[in-house]
């Protein structure tokens, strides 16, 4: 014997919508139990955010006048915004027009101690990157382009370099290529760092876009895609580096 059972109309429906809100709450709770321990690991991830020069150290100017200082620290703050949105812990080096290392009459060598400082609060936060943000300049005018430089004797600066380099390139007329450099603070052991050159202010059109606020977003934006995307190969991984040769 067979028994068939009539659902009607009018109570089919409830039913259906109840399997519906059911099965969404089902994924929205697999998902956030996925997401929120992702978003919790990147709170613990300290990037560490480093405007180059400032302060009585304006670094390099283009033929307006306008100094590197002031472009590193609008960008460099755009990146946090950016990296913190996405739940990540940045910080910075410096965020204002300072320099990290004041002028001392009859003192040399305050440059180094600038880049000690900016060291110092790498190690001092455990920042898992170090990614300072610098203006280029050359007497070839017609130079020009964003480039990523890293430690060649260090993986996890170079992984970082490639994916940002990858990110700027998406933004660039002429691709370039992430480059290895002989950069004090990059050479440091127990720092992941990047050097990351934002243009050329000797090129007149270059400087003139590294002026514009919605250009230096666009850069802003690529880095910090950059090292999100870094951040997975580097995360939970030992943060020391080799010592210099």
């Amino acid at each position: 014997m067979r028994i068939i059972i009539i659902l009607r109309k009018d109570k089919l429906l409830p039913i259906l919508v109840f399997g519906t809100v059911l099965g969404g709450l089902l994924l929205l709770l697999s998902i956030l139990y996925r997401v929120v321990p992702a978003r919790s690991r990147l709170g613990q991830t300290t990037i560490l955010i480093d405007p180059g020069h400032g302060g009585i150290d304006g670094g390099t100017q283009d033929r307006a006048g306008n100094l590197e200082k002031d472009i590193n620290l609008s960008i460099a703050h755009k990146i946090r915004t950016q990296l913190v949105q996405c739940g990540v812990n940045a910080v910075m080096t410096r965020e204002d027009d300072s320099e990290l290392a004041p002028y001392q009459p009859g003192r040399g060598g305050r440059h180094r101690r600038d880049l000690a400082a900016r060291i110092e609060q790498a190690r001092r936060t455990k920042a898992l990157f170090l990614v300072s943000i610098h203006c280029d300049w050359s007497t070839a005018a017609h130079r020009r382009g964003m480039v990523a430089f890293y430690y060649y004797r260090n993986p996890f600066g170079k992984k970082l370099a490639l994916s940002i380099q990858e990110e700027l390139n998406k933004i660039q007329p002429q691709p370039q290529k992430a480059a290895p450099g002989q950069y004090y603070l990059l050479e440091q052991p127990g720092i992941n760092g990047v050097i990351v050159e934002v243009g050329f202010l000797s090129n007149p059109e270059e400087a003139a876009l590294l002026q514009q606020a919605d250009y230096q977003e666009k850069i802003a934006l690529a880095i910090a895609q950059g090292i999100l995307r870094a951040l997975p190969a580097a995360a939970g991984r030992p943060t020391t580096t080799p010592s210099s040769p």
